[in-house]
């Protein structure tokens, strides 16, 4: 049994604007249908309880991934399942754990997956069965990583059998995007920006699957919305050459959301016409500030003017920009104000502010004395919650001033009427997110008070 847990309470939900498939839960079930009996249950859409799952359907093995935010669910999911019973078999994984396996280091815990996911499980669910030994890059209770023993990074993956998802992946979704299957093309980052975790889940390393069995996966995918989830889609002109290409030899209609940088943007502005064309609907762009000074201390490579170009590119070929914006802590008033001037001018229609998270292991040099979140208390590092003391005004402060941020450009009237494109059914949930998210941080607001 493959579980996505629930999130916490205290984590800023994300699962307001966006839910969408368990696909690294998917790929694993793939790889062991053959021989075992495989179900996957998502918890954030699930209306049973897990105990009552389990209690039914007996399996001998459960098994958890999530992000950082996760860990507490994961624990509380492994002590439930080992009080329904001992002898369940518990494994858990995902992309902190693998670097981190020591923050999820617990009784009801018996293996942490670090390494290599797709080769590795298969070869422990065959331990499990008595056939081998125990694998490199699994950890069993009160081990702990050597990274001599592990074995190089490996990133095969396998066409993932969605089936295992049928009763859930209507209700998939991403802001405006209806009914969405998600598609990894590759792994890693070659840039470096220093506030980001992409880097530290590969090692370092950057590898792109063949454009011709992402073509077949692509095939696959019954849902004509596609969010490509690779740390960044746009990175070689070649390749995205050759995507669309494919795309229009292979006659496939499908409509895609992926990230990409404002630099490619604005030295491939042709790319992004031919595109267009074969379906590219929106392009989440980091474009982290509107300040030079901080997209130089950030190591992003890139400028404002690279920022408003790539904007003005996007504008005239109609793709939707999602803008993530990072809020340093030594923002004032007169940053957010600016930075609300600059999205509106730009015509920026939705956009992710992230408070700088210094997440653990990332190369970015910071006062850990100047966190104002524990780093055990991990339902609260969702690049949400500030995690940073602000320098110049208070944290209770700063938090009125990115929800007013947020509240200027999407809730905007002239933004809201560009959304009367989308289905009606798409905006209304996009609204009660919005209001939700809007109460978690009002309750933050008061809890610092």
């Amino acid at each position: 049994m493959f579980v996505r847990p629930k999130p916490s309470e205290k984590t800023i939900g994300l699962q307001h604007l966006m839910i969408v498939e368990p696909l690294e839960l998917e790929v694993l079930a793939t790889l062991v249908e053959k021989d075992h009996n495989v179900e996957i249950y998502d918890m954030i859409l699930e209306k049973k309880s897990l105990e009552s799952i389990i209690s039914k359907s007996k399996p001998d093995i459960v098994c958890f991934t999530g992000y950082i935010t996760h860990i507490p669910s994961i624990i509380e999911s492994c002590t439930k399942t080992k009080k329904i019973s001992p002898n369940i078999t518990t494994i858990v994984g995902g992309v902190h754990i693998e670097k981190y396996p020591e923050d999820i280091d617990n009784k009801a815990v018996d293996y942490r997956v670090v390494r290599n996911a797709t080769r590795t499980f298969p070869l422990l669910i065959d331990h499990l069965n008595g056939k081998g030994n125990l694998p490199a890059g699994v950890l069993s209770k009160n081990e702990i990583i050597n990274e001599r023993e592990l074995p190089p990074y490996d990133f095969f993956v396998p066409i993932p059998n969605r089936s295992y998802t049928k009763k859930y992946r209507k209700k998939y979704f991403y802001v405006f995007h209806q009914k969405v299957a998600l598609l990894k093309t590759s792994f890693g980052c070659p840039f470096k920006c220093n506030f980001c975790f992409c880097r530290e889940i590969t090692g370092g390393n950057y590898y792109e699957r063949p454009i011709n069995v992402v073509m077949e996966e692509i095939e696959s995918i019954s849902e004509k919305e596609i969010y490509i989830v690779d740390d960044d889609f746009l990175l070689n002109p070649a390749r995205i050459k050759d995507f669309i290409k494919e795309l229009k030899s292979r006659g496939l209609d499908k409509r895609f959301l992926v990230y990409g940088r404002a630099d490619f943007i604005v030295n491939n502005p042709d790319l992004i016409s031919s595109f267009k064309d074969v379906g590219l609907r929106t392009i989440i762009v980091g474009l982290e500030s509107f300040k030079d000074m901080d997209l130089d201390g950030f190591n992003k490579k890139t400028s404002t003017l690279i920022n408003m170009k790539a904007l003005e590119i996007l504008n005239k070929n109609k793709v939707d920009c999602y803008a993530a914006v990072i809020i340093s802590p030594d923002w004032d008033k007169s940053d957010f104000k600016k930075a609300g001037d600059v999205m509106e001018e730009l015509g920026i229609k939705f956009i992710n502010l992230q408070p700088l998270t210094p997440l653990k292991g990332i190369n970015m040099q910071y006062d850990e004395s100047k966190l104002v979140i524990d780093r055990k208390d991990f339902a609260r590092w969702d690049l949400a919650h500030v995690a940073v003391q602000p320098e110049k005004m208070t944290l209770v402060d700063f938090y009125k001033n990115i929800l007013n941020l947020y509240k200027r450009i999407v809730l905007n009237p002239v933004n809201f009427i560009s959304h009367l494109k989308y289905p009606l059914l798409m905006q209304i949930k996009m609204i009660k997110g919005l209001n939700r998210v809007q109460k978690q941080y009002r309750k933050i607001i008061r809890e610092v008070s």
